[in-house]
């Protein structure tokens, strides 16, 4: 049986996992709590002497500009307002719409899904 169905949706309930894992046997030892290790100090005088292990190259690439010229986007031209169109992606995939008009961003405005 899988442990997991889905990404983070377990293959059992909370309680079967519980059981499981042997959480009530831990806690059963510990006198109902879980055990709660000591917090390590951390080493704030070692951190702060470590040097970066980064070093930049000697010739930095400098970026190619960029040459692309944006044209407006060609409709067909069967598709002329009011015609029925039959939508290929998205979430409304097979329904069809009528075609009212194109944005100036290349878009088709349509109703009807």
């Amino acid at each position: 049986m899988a442990k997991e169905l889905a990404r983070s949706i377990g293959a059992r309930g909370r309680s079967k996992a519980y059981h499981k894992r042997g959480v009530w046997a831990v806690k059963a030892k510990n006198g109902g709590k879980l055990p709660v290790h000591p917090k390590k100090p951390a080493a704030k005088h070692a951190a702060a002497k470590r040097t970066g292990r980064f070093y930049a190259p000697e010739d930095v690439p400098e970026p190619l500009p960029k040459r692309v010229v944006h044209k407006p986007t060609k409709l067909r031209s069967t598709i002329t307002p009011g015609t029925v169109l039959i939508l290929l992606a998205g979430r409304f995939k097979g329904k069809r719409v009528v075609f009212l008009k194109q944005l100036e961003s290349g878009l088709l405005l349509v109703t009807g899904a």
